[in-house]
């Protein structure tokens, strides 16, 4: 468990690295709240918050885990694939050109993005862009965005047997 000034040390980390406003922060993690840390070996990290697996820390990017999305909204930017991609999105599949009907407009080189199921708005995977807006948007084929965390991978086992 972390002490609340290593909380308030995770609160300034995250306010600067993630790619939401500071307020959004404010509302996923308070100084009050019960942060558990997990060390998984070498450059990652899981932080629960309030026994909810939150982010999965992996080479100073901070990924937003799907247990946490599921329940709440955070203001990322959002892909939205088509019909025939939700089931190969949802088991870990990178997501290629042709699967996506709409993206943010401004969603720059390495951001993490969150893929959408078109219909319903339900997050189906995480992952992290391979290219800017304008790229993509200029793409017949190939891949765009690479799975970084899905329904099938061990972060999501161990999330469901979480708490």
């Amino acid at each position: 468990m972390l002490k609340s000034k290593d909380i308030k040390k995770l609160l300034r980390r995250l306010e600067t690295q993630l790619p939401i406003p500071p307020e959004e922060v404010k509302k996923v993690l308070s100084p009050k709240d019960r942060v558990e840390w997990i060390k998984l070996g070498e450059n990652q990290e899981l932080y629960a918050i309030n026994n909810v697996l939150t982010f999965w820390l992996r080479d100073d990017t901070f990924i937003p885990l799907l247990s946490f999305l599921l329940k709440h909204d955070l203001p990322y930017h959002r892909v939205k694939v088509d019909q025939g991609a939700i089931k190969f999105v949802s088991k870990g599949a990178d997501v290629m050109r042709p699967g996506v009907i709409a993206f943010d407009s401004d969603i720059q080189t390495g951001d993490i993005v969150l893929i959408e199921d078109p219909q319903h708005g339900r997050i189906l995977s995480v992952g992290q862009a391979m290219y800017s807006t304008t790229e993509m948007e200029a793409m017949t084929k190939g891949k765009i965005i690479k799975a970084v965390h899905s329904l099938t991978d061990p972060i999501w086992a161990f999330s469901k047997n979480y708490q």
